[in-house]
Order: C-alpha cells, then structure tokens, then sequence
C-alpha cells in the first residue's frame, strides 16, 4: 500500500499518489520527451490532497478537507478518485483561461461604448478573434471529457465514488458556470465579427469614393486638354 501509484489521462493530466515533490518532478522529467504540445511549467494546474488508510471500520471511502481517507489498497477505487481530480484539473486550466480573456478584452465593449468603434487594427481584432473561437472551441471540446467516463457505467459499485468526488470538487456547478462564461465569448465574438464586417464595407465604400473622385478628375482633366487642344487650333466654339 505505500507504493508509488501513477495514473495518465489523454486529456493531458496526470495523477501521481504516494509521491515526494523530488519523485514528481523527477518523474515528470521522464515522461516530458513523450508529451505532446506541453505546457509551460507556469501554467501547470496542481492540486494538491492527501490521504490515508482507515481500516477500522468498513466504510466507503471519502473524502473531506481535502483529506481522502481510503479502506483499502483497490487500484480502481484510486483511478475512480484520480478521474474525478483529472478533470477537476483541466476544468481549473480553462477557468484560468477563461477569466484571464474575459479581463483582457473587457475593454473591447466600453470602447465600443465610448467611440463607437474598437480603436485596434483589423489585426489585431482579428487575433483577438482567432484567441476567442480557439477557446470557445477547446471549451465545447472539454465538455466531453467532463462526462462520466465508460468505465464507471460498466462498473456501477464505483460510479457512486465517482459522483461523489465530483460532488465534492463541485465540477458540475462550475462546468455551468464555464458555459455561461462562454456564452460571453460568444457574444463578444459577435461584437468584434459586426466590428470587422462594418469595418470592411467602410473601407470599401472609401475605395469607391476615392474611384469616383479619381474617375471625375481624369473626366475633367480630359474635357480641359481637350477645350485647351481646340483653342489652340481655333476649333472651339
């Protein structure tokens, strides 16, 4: 029971029991040439439990104050917690993602309010698009690794650990709260689609101007040479 237990997710977290902070990092260092798209350490999401074995009376297992206190050594009663802090994690990551966005573009919408219009160049709005649809898009992505895995369907002694983990770590509230954040992006993403789709038919309408104008002085220009080429010769009347 006091060995080292490790369990990989495909969506890009890994639970480690049992582990020193040295034994994590040096194991993280060996699976790090296998990963795909990493992280940067500074946007690594941790959560940090502890736990322990209670045999004394056979209970479920529960957790409390972030204190997991087990009845046995089961490997599938840790996969089913480690699931349940798994996705807690990743739905930590796009939280952060999502709060740091909402920040960064919430001037977007007053400087509409103020000037009328987002004083930024097409790209730069554009990248701004591009940030926010890759976001909403990963968002509706993540949704389906918060469902309840196969597994505790075919297991259904474990899916009540799981739905109480789940209960614990409030994944579903926040999974709520993460939608209507996207509901925002949403709407921003509009804004800022109407901004460039107004903006386009600006420039275009400019262009046209600017052609007439273009068009008018060369007619002009052609009627002058013209009256100037008749005078010069006498012919004009």
């Amino acid at each position: 029971m006091g060995r080292n237990e490790v369990f990989l997710f495909d969506f890009g977290v890994i639970v480690l029991w049992n582990f020193t902070a040295e034994e994590e990092q040096l194991y993280l260092s060996i699976l790090k040439p296998f990963a795909t798209n990493p992280r940067h350490a500074s946007e690594a999401e941790i959560e940090d439990f502890h736990f322990q074995y209670d045999f004394s009376r056979p209970n479920q297992p529960r957790i409390y104050n972030d204190m997991i206190t087990l009845k046995s050594g089961n490997p599938m009663i840790k996969l089913t917690i480690s699931h349940g802090i798994a996705q807690s994690a990743k739905l930590t990551y796009f939280e952060n993602t999502m709060e740091h966005e909402i920040v960064e573009t919430s001037v977007l919408p007053k400087m509409m309010a103020k000037y009328g219009e987002v004083k930024l160049t097409r790209d730069d709005v554009l990248k701004i698009v591009g940030r926010l649809f890759k976001l909403r898009m990963n968002v509706n992505l993540v949704s389906n690794v918060l469902d309840t895995p196969e597994i505790f369907w075919s297991e259904p002694e474990l899916q009540g650990l799981y739905n109480a983990i789940r209960g614990y770590l409030e994944i579903s509230q926040r999974v709520k709260l993460l939608n209507n954040r996207t509901g925002v992006v949403s709407d921003l993403l509009d804004m800022l689609s109407d901004h460039l789709h107004v903006s386009q038919q600006s420039l275009m309408t400019r262009i046209v101007i600017f052609l007439i104008v273009i068009t008018c002085i060369v007619a002009s220009a052609e009627v002058y040479v013209k009256f100037l080429l008749d005078k010069a010769t006498g012919h004009f009347v």
